[in-house]
């Protein structure tokens, strides 16, 4: 049985950076702010269902605790005025008594996140939509605009029958075992009536390469192959 090891995680500080950017002087403190970044992420994602929220930063420091919303929909966020993301502010500080500073940014590019795929694919699903026309119109849209790489993997009870299965629906290739591609992911559940599917997606974004050895920070990317 192969070892299973998430791509997003796989490449921090090669292709990928840290999704939550502080630094702990101690070891409990290390453990708090872990916990706390988990129990943030978790009420954003209570509060902001289905907004195609694709990624989450947080950062703090001594003084100041910032988090980034990168949402395809910045609209559902801020409301009228702005008056849905202050309610929203105040909420929070609420529930962990800090001060925040909460910044929201487009996704100008949906087709390039994983988790905003995964949430349209989801909603499709969870309205009887068939799997598979969900699957191959996800890649057809991704690879339409982008000429990006795209599998899926979906798994349950699939087509509503008793006996769980799975399937997976992928367009070219997906080097998952090549540190310096640079690959989207994100995996959760969709909640259907006949009962939960899982659901995997994978963006591939072409190959990241650095300007040295000792350099971390992807600084251009490779021309994709043409098709034979």
């Amino acid at each position: 049985m192969g070892q299973k090891v998430d791509p997003r995680g796989f490449r921090v500080w090669f292709t990928k950076s840290w999704p939550s950017e502080w630094f702990a002087k101690t070891k409990a403190q290390s453990a708090q702010f872990f916990v706390e970044d988990i129990k943030i992420r978790n009420f954003i994602e209570e509060s902001f269902p289905r907004a195609w929220v694709g990624k989450v930063v947080i950062r703090k420091t001594e003084k100041d605790l910032e988090i980034i919303i990168f949402t395809a929909k910045p609209a559902w966020i801020i409301g009228k005025e702005w008056k849905k993301l202050a309610e929203f502010q105040e909420k929070l500080e609420k529930k962990f008594k800090k001060q925040f500073k909460v910044v929201v940014k487009e996704i100008r590019v949906p087709e390039l996140s994983a988790k905003v795929m995964w949430e349209f694919a989801c909603e499709q699903l969870e309205k009887r939509v068939p799997y598979r026309r969900v699957a191959k119109w996800v890649l057809q849209r991704v690879m339409e605009k982008w000429w990006i790489w795209v599998k899926i993997q979906v798994w349950g009870r699939l087509g509503w029958v008793d006996l769980s299965r799975s399937e997976k629906f992928i367009d070219w290739r997906v080097p998952l075992q090549t540190i310096r591609s640079d690959i989207d992911y994100h995996y959760t559940t969709a909640l259907t009536k006949y009962g939960i599917l899982w659901v995997k997606v994978w963006i591939y974004k072409w190959d990241v390469f650095t300007k040295s050895k000792s350099s971390s920070k992807p600084v251009g990317l490779k021309a994709k192959p043409k098709r034979k």
